[in-house]
Parts: structure tokens; C-alpha cells; sequence
């Protein structure tokens, strides 16, 4: 085959960022993807009946509006772009009442105040504080590749930026205890933090400035997430470059101490006169290279990885008419939300919930958020039709054994729709035209990178945060090997879809071979006061 002057392994959100910054920069590139489609964790699918669309993964694209791809890369030009809608998150309870986050920091207090004036002020404080005026410094902070903590109090000085810092002391419930009083709304916002699979552990806290600073940063993908892995194709292709389907990477060959190129599953071999980025989860890369390349230290801890104790199960279903929430009567808005939580009525449901995923047990509290895609954007559902999704937590293996997914299918189905049923009205038989679960070990069999069905490659917990993800050594995108680079969501700042990883992994390779931008980088993080 052809030279290349870099191959990319994955053609997921990461690793199709990385490639089309680089063909951007003149560069030929190859991505290799070993299934079927592009996508990856952006996979948008038809699971219940044709025509009904689904983001099977990445659904809610938080921050799009202040990250840098959109502009750098073009992408409405090539064909993605997203909505954002005005009601942006909301919580309801089975004694109908919710709470509602409202892009309109006025209606957002409003609805607050209904249950605690002192917790609506409190958000007031903290939207002027993460979402406008240290925005910039997280953005910063995600779009760089992470500092160590020495450099972080090296860089972020005065009484904001050790506010900012001081959330490692905090767990994942005592960082929502630190700032809300009302039960209902402590629940929804530690659901919301949770909903990047954060554990609950010391020092996970951390993730909250840069959560919260996007909790009005929701934004809906026009057409499916797979919108977003075409558009970079379509400039990877533009670029000269290829992106080639059913290509499983076995090995990645070297000549001394450089990478060199790549060995598929059936022995063809492709080689890359410049660099390899792999956006598929560590451990398997290092295999793929050779565990001697690395220090001890660094095999150690990815032999341990933590995948994580929960996964998501998803419950698709193809509708006649939206869900309608009891909550309207409390508040009409719950009509227009776009990210609904549910499932959870205090943090003792939260705890159990944890408490019965971390036990490899169904959970007797089924609690998560979902949407209804196609009330924002038609096209995700036939005319007049709908299609919707939910997303509870759950365990990987339920009674240790991932099976049970199959076994129990029909029975987890009925058991995730009951609980919706107690939320919304009308999703009786008769509105309900089809429905498929997506389990943690559908996951896993679909993205091999999301092992035990951990949908960002590794949990969240502060061992593997930052500069701790996967490694100090690695967090940074380059690697021992020459020539080799880290681009997924298991490196620092991965997990979720913004692009982060493949984005740094880019810069670090324009910047080590010499290479042209036409784009700025985002700056590197400072803060004094």
C-alpha cells in the first residue's frame, strides 16, 4: 500500500479530530478502524425500527460553543452542526414537582427558588464564577494537555484560583453539599456530575468546576453524533488522505526505538514516514507496541486500569408522541427540556445506586438521564413520530456475570420502562411502537476500547484523572516510542466528546515535526490575581 505520512488508530470522535487537524497541517493520513463504520463512541444507529434514529453513546456534545473545533476545523462547512436548546436540564420526582435549568439565568434561579432561595443565589454565584468568568481558564485547562499539581500552583494564583483547587479535598457528594441545601436539588446536580461516570470517591470532586461550567453548555447534533466523525472524514478525504473500515490493528511495528507503522489482522502491512496516533484505550496499545518500550511503573498501572464500576444501559424507544412528564403541571417548562434526569429522589437513592453497581448487582434504584431527540431535531424520527432514549446506570456484569445481559434481557427491558412509566404519562403500549435495550455488554461488544463497558475508557476517579490518566508518563499525549502518540479518551482530559484528546495529541505532533497551523491554539492555562 501507499506510505503515509501518519496513520491514526480509530475512527472514533478522537481520533478523526487528531486525523483532520493534521491533514489541516498537509499531512496524507490513514485511519484505520476495525469496525464496520466510523464512529466509534459517536455512533448514531436505527436499533428499534428504520427511521428512528439513535446516538447509541455521545449524546449530549457539552460546550461545543466555546471549543475550538468548530471554528478550526470548519465543520458546518463539511457538513455537522447543533442545536442548543433554550431549556437545557431538568429533574423530576415522583410526587411530580422538578427542577428546571434554563439557558435564561433568571428563569434557571426561578425554578431553584421554588425549593431553596438560598441554593438558587448559590447557583447565581456559581454561573457568573465557572460559566463567565473562568471559563476561559477551563477551557484552557481541557484544551492543553494536564499540568501536574506543582504546576498548577505554580500557574493558578490568587484566592479564585485556589477556590478552584481546593475542590480535590471534596468527594463526589460532599462537593454538592458544599454548595446546596435542598435535597431535590443536591440530587439533580450530583446525578449531573455523575453522569460522566464519575466515581464517588476522595478527590473526585475535582471535576466540578469544569462540569458545572457547562451545565447550560448542552448542545444536540443535527442529524446523530456520527455527524461529527463524517465531517472530519469528509477533511481527511479533502486532505488526500483515506479512512479505511474492517481494519483491525494488530501490531504496531518499530525499527529501533520509532514507530513505523502498523500490522492489520490479515498481515497487511501499512507503514508512516512521520507518526502513529492511537485512539483506542492504552493498555491495548502498549501491547500492540511492546510492554518493553515502557517503565515498569507504567505497566503496572495499566495491568490494574479501573474501568469502572457502572456502565450505562440504554432503553430506545420508538414513539407515537413525546413524553409527557406529570411534572408539567408543576412546571410547564419540563415540556422543553432537553436533558431529563429521573430515577433518584434523595442522595440515599444516589449512594444505593452506586452501592448496588459497585456490588455487580442490578440496582433496586434505577436512576439516569435521557432525551427526546427529535423534539429538538425532526430528523431523528419519522414525521410526526418520536424517538426518545434513557440512560440508568448499571453494572457491567449483573450477578457477576455480563450474560445476564442476554439472559434477562426481556426482564431488564420491562424493569428500566416501569420506572420511566412512573415519571411520564403516556408511555403506554399504545404510544410505544417498538423498544431496544442496549446493554453494557452490547457496548463492549461494539467498541472492544470501552472494556466491561466502560463507555470513557476508564473510571473516573483521581488515580486516573488529569495527569494521572492513564499515566504522568503518557498523560500528554507522546510516548517513549519515537513517532508514537496517545489520542483517546483514556489519556488526560479524555472521556466525553469534546475532542479534547485528539486535539492535543494534534498540536503536540505539529509542534514535534515542524508543521504549519492555519489554527491558534488555545492558549496554555494562567490565572493571577
Amino acid at each position: 500500500m501507499a506510505n503515509y505520512d501518519g496513520i491514526i488508530i480509530g475512527a472514533g470522535h478522537n481520533g478523526l479530530t487528531t486525523a483532520a487537524y493534521l491533514s489541516r497541517s498537509g499531512q496524507k493520513i490513514m485511519v484505520l478502524e476495525a469496525n464496520p463504520e466510523i464512529g466509534g463512541g459517536t455512533a448514531t444507529e436505527e436499533p428499534t425500527l428504520p427511521g428512528y434514529r439513535a446516538n447509541l453513546h455521545a449524546n449530549f456534545f457539552m460546550g461545543l460553543s466555546q471549543a475550538p473545533l468548530m471554528h478550526d476545523l470548519e465543520l458546518q462547512r463539511f457538513g455537522f452542526s447543533y442545536l442548543e436548546p433554550e431549556v437545557q436540564q431538568a429533574g423530576v420526582f415522583r410526587d411530580g414537582s422538578c427542577v428546571v435549568i434554563h439557558k435564561n439565568l433568571d428563569k434557571t434561579c426561578d425554578s431553584l427558588a421554588r425549593f431553596s432561595k438560598h441554593d438558587a443565589d448559590t447557583f447565581r454565584e456559581l454561573h457568573h464564577r465557572y460559566v463567565v468568568e473562568l471559563r476561559p481558564l477551563l477551557l484552557s485547562l481541557t484544551y492543553n494537555a494536564p499540568l501536574s499539581p506543582d504546576q498548577l500552583r505554580d500557574r493558578l494564583s490568587g484566592p479564585k484560583a485556589k477556590e478552584l483547587l481546593s475542590h480535590a479535598k471534596h468527594d463526589l457528594f460532599s462537593v454538592v453539599s458544599e454548595y446546596f441545601n435542598d435535597d431535590r436539588i443536591k440530587t439533580l446536580f450530583t446525578s449531573y456530575m455523575h453522569v460522566i461516570t464519575t466515581e464517588n470517591e476522595p478527590g473526585s470532586g475535582m471535576v466540578f468546576p469544569g462540569i458545572f461550567a457547562n451545565v447550560t453548555g448542552f448542545t444536540l447534533p443535527v442529524g446523530g453524533a456520527i455527524a461529527y466523525p463524517l465531517a472530519c472524514a469528509r477533511i481527511v478525504t479533502a486532505g488526500g488522505g483515506a479512512v479505511r473500515t474492517n481494519a483491525r490493528v494488530r501490531e504496531i511495528t518499530t525499527s529501533g526505538s520509532r514507530a513505523t507503522g502498523v500490522v492489520l489482522d490479515d498481515g497487511t502491512t501499512i507503514t508512516a514516514d512521520r507518526f502513529i496516533a492511537s485512539s483506542i484505550d492504552t493498555p491495548t496499545t502498549v501491547a500492540m507496541t511492546g510492554r518493553d518500550f515502557f517503565d515498569d511503573d507504567v505497566i503496572g498501572k495499566l495491568d490494574n486500569w479501573h474501568w469502572g464500576n457502572h456502565s450505562l444501559v440504554t432503553l430506545h424507544l420508538a414513539l407515537k408522541q413525546a413524553p409527557i412528564y406529570k411534572a408539567r403541571d408543576f412546571d410547564p417548562d419540563i415540556d422543553a427540556a432537553f436533558n431529563v434526569f429521573f430515577g433518584m429522589e434523595d442522595l440515599d437513592e444516589v449512594r444505593s445506586c452506586f452501592r448496588d453497581c459497585e456490588r455487580n448487582r442490578f440496582p433496586d434504584v434505577l436512576m439516569g438521564n435521557g432525551a427526546c431527540n427529535s423534539a429538538f431535531d425532526p430528523s431523528y424520527a419519522p414525521t410526526d413520530r418520536h424517538s426518545a432514549f434513557w440512560w440508568p446506570f448499571a453494572p457491567y456484569a449483573t450477578d457477576g456475570d455480563p450474560t445476564n445481559w442476554d439472559a434477562k434481557r426481556e426482564h431488564y427491558t420491562r424493569r428500566v420502562l416501569d420506572v420511566w412509566r412512573e415519571y411520564a404519562v403516556n408511555l403506554g403500549d399504545e404510544n410505544v411502537e417498538a423498544r431496544y435495550l442496549y446493554t453494557p455488554l452490547d457496548i463492549a461488544r461494539q467498541n472492544t476500547n470501552m472494556v466491561q463497558g466502560a463507555v470513557r475508557m476508564g473510571a473516573y476517579i483521581p488515580d486516573q484523572l488529569g495527569v494521572n490518566r492513564p499515566h504522568p508518563c503518557l498523560s500528554g499525549t507522546r510516548t517513549p516510542v519515537e513517532g508514537l502518540y496517545i489520542c483517546g479518551s483514556g489519556v488526560g482530559n479524555g472521556g466525553g466528546m469534546n475532542g479534547a484528546p485528539g486535539y492535543i495529541a494534534a498540536n503536540a505532533i505539529v509542534d514535534d515535526l515542524g508543521l504549519t497551523r492555519d489554527w491558534t491554539p488555545v492558549a496554555p492555562p494562567e490565572w493571577s490575581e
